[in-house]
Order: C-alpha cells, then structure tokens, then sequence
C-alpha cells in the first residue's frame, strides 16, 4: 500500500498542487462548474438512494458499512453532466476540477424525448474518490445530481477549499451516513459526510505506506522528522 495515495492522484491524471494552489483550483472549479473526471480502472462507484436511504456499491450493489473510513482525495473533486431517461442514465459528461475540459451545456446530445415529470433529461453532478482505511485497498468514486447530495458535497469542498487557504490540514477523513427528511409528505433521505478529522498529505501517505496506523491517522499524530525525511527520500 506504500503508493497506494500517489496512485490514486496519478489515475485521476491531475497535477500535484501546493496547498494554496489546491484552493485556488478548487475556487475556479466551484465558480466554472457552479457547485466528475474519471478516476480511473479499479474504481469502484458508489450510488445512494434517497427513496431507500441507501448506498449501494460497485456492480454488487454492497451495502456500506457506516463506520468504515474513508480519505477523500481533494485532487479527484468533480462535476459534469448525467442524462436520465426511464429511470436509467445514458449519458454522462465527467471532468477533473483540475485542468478536465468542460462540456457546456449546449453541447450536450439529445437522448430525447425526455419524460421531464419523471425526472428525464439531462442534470449537472458534482462528485469525488476517496480511498478505503480498512485494508482493502479500495478506491470508491460518490457522485449525484441530486440537490441535497450536491449541497453535502459542496459543503465539503467549500471546507477543503478554506482550510488548504489557511495552510491546515485539508483531507478529510469521513463515514458514509444519511440524514432523513420529510419533502412533499414524503420521507425521503439524503447522504451526509461524517468528518472523523482531517489530516495532511504527509500524514496521509504515512497511512500508506504502512508507517502509520489507523489509529495514528485518526488521531492526527505528528509525524517525526525522520519519517518526514524518509518519506521525501
């Protein structure tokens, strides 16, 4: 696992940024895009219900444990475009905040026609990956159109964003839970990123490379000077 961090920035074909240069991107990101790149092979993505309050993953349709962690990756931030149409998508646009080329929305194809009080046509998404900390080794990518889950991810990047502005700590550590509501008469659910802590990049890689554990990096441990010195060997 001891690359397992670079690799996953490396798939998302991104540059590597200085903190400061991360919020500056993610700023541009936010205001190009108002609010999905691909990851790259080994994904596994990650849809959630908000009839079902429930999260399914990969072609299995898993169910999420809630208390799994997981570290989301600034560097995969995206947004895009996904066409529905009876319940099914059949087109999907998908950038990087990071340099990924953006499709307009004039530009999109038409899959029509759209049955618009069902919900066809297509909508904007915002979205991101994040590693597993339990040892699996798994990369996931979350990404939705609905507002409530766009609004629970744009909330996490607006942190991202102000925190690599002040030079703190800036990956957050999350559980995959939900949040219920009442819209219309009806009870409806809608996801919500648990922050267990933030960490650095440098405590991140740490994890990786098996110098850190679980628990160092939940706890945000101070890494010494010769693990910072052999990790930029």
């Amino acid at each position: 696992m001891s690359n397992a961090l670079a690799a996953f920035v490396a798939k998302a074909n991104v540059p590597t940024l200085s903190d400061a240069e991360l919020a500056d991107a993610i700023e541009a990101g936010q205001e190009e895009h108002n609010s999905h790149g691909n990851t790259g092979d080994g994904v596994q993505y990650l849809s959630f219900s908000g009839k079902l309050g429930r999260y399914a993953l990969g072609k299995d349709k898993q169910d999420m444990d809630p208390e799994d962690p997981f570290l989301v990756e600034p560097m995969t931030l995206l947004a895009g475009w996904v066409c529905w149409k009876g319940g099914k998508p059949v087109g999907r646009h998908e950038w990087s905040f990071f340099g990924g080329k953006k499709v307009e929305e004039h530009e999109l194809e038409d899959h029509g026609p759209y049955n618009t009080k069902a919900g066809d046509g297509w909508a904007d998404l915002l979205g991101f990956g994040c590693l597993s900390l339990d040892g699996k080794e798994m990369n996931v990518k979350f990404s939705s159109n609905t507002v409530s889950a766009k609004n629970a991810i744009s909330d996490l990047i607006e942190e991202i964003k102000t925190r690599s502005r002040l030079g703190e700590p800036a990956l957050p550590v999350i559980r995959f839970d939900k949040e219920q509501f009442e819209a219309q008469g009806q009870t409806n659910y809608k996801p919500k990123f648990v922050v267990e802590t933030w960490v650095t990049r440098d405590q991140a890689s740490l994890f990786f490379a098996g110098t850190f554990s679980q628990e160092d990096l939940l706890s945000a441990k101070e890494p010494t000077k010769a693990q910072l010195k052999k990790l930029a060997a």
